[in-house]
């Protein structure tokens, strides 16, 4: 996380546009998360008490809306639900103290997204600048995955199998 997110997840005033109680349950959860984020650019994170401190933030993060069935009134605000949960937040909380545990000799600097997520923009790229080809109208039916995968597919098959993907221009034309 660059310096500039940090510093505004460490210093930003909620209150400035949240009612108290509501900006001081944001504040909490980023909080929690500025702790996580600092044990793990710690080396002597004890992976237990990561595992208790991400569990402790993900219930908080979760922290339902009690509202009064008979009234209708909000009693206790809640955050977010659990379809908006993302991979990455289910890793931290579920996956990063076992990769602690398991590779602690390297640190959790060795493992990065950076190839998956280059990979994931890539493909996105060429996605996008296949279909809006021709007005954006679609040529073909297939959803968006399977001609991603089919695409990733022909190019390891061309890359396996030395099969050159571009082709130079003839240099000279006959017409007869």
């Amino acid at each position: 996380m660059g310096d500039d997110k940090l510093r505004v997840l460490r210093n930003f005033n909620l209150a400035k546009l949240f009612d108290p109680e509501r900006a001081a349950l944001i504040k909490s959860l980023w909080n929690g998360f500025a702790e996580l984020y600092d044990l793990l650019g710690e080396i002597k994170t004890d992976p237990q008490y990561f595992r208790l401190k991400a569990k402790v933030w993900y219930e908080l993060f979760l922290k339902k809306t009690v509202i009064d069935p008979e009234t209708n009134n909000i009693l206790e605000q809640g955050l977010y639900r659990s379809s908006d949960v993302t991979p990455y937040i289910h890793v931290l909380v579920s996956h990063v103290w076992e990769f602690m545990l398991i590779h602690k000799r390297w640190g959790l600097n060795a493992f990065s997204c950076s190839a998956v997520e280059k990979k994931n923009h890539n493909h996105v790229c060429y996605f996008f600048k296949k279909t809006l080809k021709n007005g954006g109208n679609f040529q073909n039916k297939t959803s968006a995955i399977c001609e991603i995968l089919e695409h990733e597919n022909r190019l390891l098959f061309y890359t396996q199998n030395n099969v050159s993907l571009s082709y130079p221009k003839p240099q000279n034309i006959h017409i007869l």
